[in-house]
């Protein structure tokens, strides 16, 4: 026997007839099965009359019209028997009564309905959170939340309670909306949940798109100067994406001028590509280029801060304050720009790159070696303001608590600077990166698919493209169902620590990954291994192969491996996880241990060298992120319950409780062997009942 499906999920309403029958009106898709539960409800003791009826249906309309008729003759008979003042008194204080109780069941709706409850049950719950609804509704709180609408007029989506609206054409201009804020203690947010629009998708992989050229060209010549360069031009455009996925998780336009805001946006990211692979490379350098687009992008962020802070005063003092750490970045990055290089090391640069026999790979590794004696001030700078992009936006929120856990006179000045604080929509948040993480995942596979000429054959190429698939598929497992599922409290709620943790760890897992995917696109088509003939490849891709790994490209592979599995740790360190019924087989912390350990076989693996080919390193790595797999699938099972189900069926059974009548039971078992608890447990008669499946 199977429970019953969630009765609270397509419940039909249901009203009373004159005669005492009971209408039950649902959707024509469980008519059928409706009909047939309660085919023998007359032979029920006592017999219950129900009809069944499709909403919106003649014979539904006709017994609205009965029922109706029949309650207004009733209503003109108490007229005459009590009096009319009566009558009119008793039907005032009830339609006050249920005013009051409408504003009670909103609130409720607002802080458990809309996808609000289910979202906050899948990211911890905070009792201190509270929603307001949109100005067009009836719902009204307390000044704060009323603040946060006075910018905008009502405007009613599609369905409101339930009834059909009308449609709505997108404005050219709309004064934002705050979506979420801090006052006082409490948290403020729309009752609405934030879904992903279509063009931040379009906006992520176009950014996907770019993190790939820029790792297919630090594979290319595997140095230090190319890693410097990689890291720094991918931090810059990280900035950049993050710029504007934060501006909308914060504020709500929908109007035609933020869509154009985030097209010039990605239009000055396009520039920044396009000047990436020349910088720090001798006099084609391209570096000036690269942060004229990048400030301007940035500075065209503050100038949207600054017309938010305009439009919406109430969040003034970190739009403000964000502002001013985007000024101070960009003169550090102008200031960057203006120094020149030292004339004396670029002369031994260049006598250094003329006496190399290797001029492609020597003149590159020259280069590296004096980049440092060549701009001293210039990367020391870079990385200044590289900080001061990455972690100013911190400033403010210790600010906003230092202000909120002080008396001082300058803590006061604080909290009302930062009386209302922005904050950041987890739905929305989660939801973007795991998009996001889900295409690098992508490009990974992609990046590695190489093309076989006429004869078919198994060789070593594509074995390696196998264990490399399985590679990323292993990872995907552990990011989304290992660590991103069970999460009682998200980082991001837990603690501003953990939060501050969770998203640089996905800037690490994101920037080391890619390297190692893009190592393991080289690794794939290599020669040094036995079966794999050049001949078999292609054309593109004999140009793209090799007999052997170089020092460069195993550190690029391995570190990167070792930092992406290190950086998923300290995601899942982040969150507060649920455990199942009694205890996990193994606790989070061995768990993790063994990830630690895994990642330190994992940077120690260059060290063997030419001892292992492309075939056996990738082997390896593949097999350790299988036993990484399967150690968080076994230690996080119940101790109680068998890790290999299906052998004995008493461990796929589970039981449910109710009190019913004995006569109901017998009859509900003959109903297809379907029981609903719900409607056993409504008898006088009860008697305990244990049904299994």
């Amino acid at each position: 026997m199977t429970s019953s499906p969630n009765p609270r999920r397509n419940r039909p309403s249901e009203f009373l007839l004159p005669d005492g029958r009971k209408v039950l009106v649902a959707l024509p898709s469980d008519i059928e099965a409706l009909r047939q539960r309660y085919a023998r409800s007359h032979d029920a003791d006592p017999p219950i009359q129900v009809e069944v009826v499709v909403h919106g249906s003649d014979e539904h309309r006709h017994f609205l019209g009965v029922t109706k008729s029949h309650h207004e003759t009733r209503r003109a008979q108490l007229r005459e028997r009590v009096g009319a003042d009566v009558v009119d008194e008793l039907e005032t204080a009830r339609a006050h009564l249920d005013a009051v109780s409408a504003q009670l069941d909103k609130l409720e709706a607002a802080a458990l309905g809309s996808g609000l409850g289910a979202n906050f049950e899948k990211f911890g719950f905070d009792a201190k959170v509270r929603t307001y609804a949109d100005e067009s509704g009836e719902e009204s709180t307390t000044a704060s939340s009323r603040a946060s609408l006075a910018s905008v007029g009502g405007e009613k989506g599609f369905w409101e309670g339930g009834v059909r609206g009308d449609g709505e054409a997108m404005r050219l201009f709309r004064r934002p909306i705050i979506k979420q804020y801090f006052h006082r203690g409490l948290l403020w947010r729309s009752s609405e949940h934030t879904q992903v629009m279509s063009f931040e998708l379009f906006f992520d992989l176009l950014y996907v798109g770019i993190i790939a050229i820029n790792g297919d060209r630090a594979l290319e010549y595997p140095t230090a100067l190319e890693l410097l360069r990689f890291t720094v031009t991918f931090l810059m455009t990280w900035r950049i994406w993050s710029d504007i996925q934060q501006i909308i998780s914060w504020f709500e336009t929908n109007d035609i001028f933020q869509r154009v805001q985030v097209l010039f946006l990605m239009a000055l990211l396009l520039g920044t590509t396009t000047n990436m692979l020349q910088t720090f490379h001798g006099e084609q350098d391209s570096f000036t280029q690269l942060v004229t687009f990048y400030l301007a992008a940035r500075l065209f962020g503050a100038l949207c801060l600054l017309m938010a802070a305009y439009f919406v005063p109430l969040v003034k003092g970190m739009m403000i304050a964000s502002a001013i750490n985007v000024v101070v970045g960009a003169a550090l990055w102008i200031a960057s720009t203006h120094l020149t290089p030292n004339s004396a090391s670029h002369g031994v640069l260049e006598h250094r790159a003329a006496e190399t026999p290797e001029p492609a790979a020597a003149t590159e590794e020259a280069h590296g070696d004096g980049l440092v004696a060549q701009h001293p001030g210039r990367l020391a700078l870079v990385f200044i303001a590289l900080a001061v992009d990455l972690y100013g936006s911190m400033v403010p929120v210790f600010l906003f608590r230092y202000g909120r856990s002080h008396t001082t006179p300058l803590a006061k000045r604080f909290n009302r600077l930062f009386e209302f604080f922005p904050a950041l929509n987890i739905e929305h948040k989660v939801e973007r990166t795991n998009m996001f993480i889900t295409l690098v995942l992508g490009y990974s596979v992609v990046a590695m698919i190489f093309q076989n000429t006429g004869a078919f054959v198994l060789n070593a190429f594509l074995g390696k493209a196998f264990l490399g698939l399985t590679q990323a598929f292993i990872f995907n497992w552990l990011y989304f169902e290992v660590d991103g599922s069970n999460i009682r409290t998200h980082a991001i709620r837990w603690h501003v620590e953990t939060s501050i943790i969770w998203q640089n760890a996905h800037l690490l897992f994101t920037l080391s990954y890619i390297l190692a995917a893009a190592a393991m696109c080289k690794l794939v088509v290599l020669t040094d291994c036995p079966n794999a003939p050049i001949s078999a490849l292609t054309p593109f891709y004999q140009h793209r192969s090799g007999d052997y790994i170089s020092t460069g490209l195993r550190l690029y592979y391995c570190i990167g491996l070792g930092l992406a599995l290190f950086s998923m740790g300290l995601i899942s360190l982040s969150h507060e996880h649920r455990v199942p019924l009694g205890t996990c087989k193994l606790p989070k912390w061995v768990r993790l241990g063994n990830r630690l350990l895994v990642c330190i076989i994992f940077f120690t693996l260059p060290a063997a060298g030419d001892r292992l080919n492309s075939l056996a390193l990738v082997s390896i790595t593949t097999s350790l992120s299988a036993w990484t797999l399967f150690f968080e699938l076994y230690g996080k099972t119940c101790k109680f319950q068998p890790f290999f189900t299906g052998v004995d069926e008493k461990v796929d059974k589970c039981e449910y409780t109710a009190k019913c009548s004995l006569r109901r039971l017998e009859r509900a078992k003959k109903d297809d062997g379907e029981i609903d608890i719900v409607e056993l447990g409504r008898s006088e008669k009860t008697a305990a009942v244990t049904a299994t499946s």
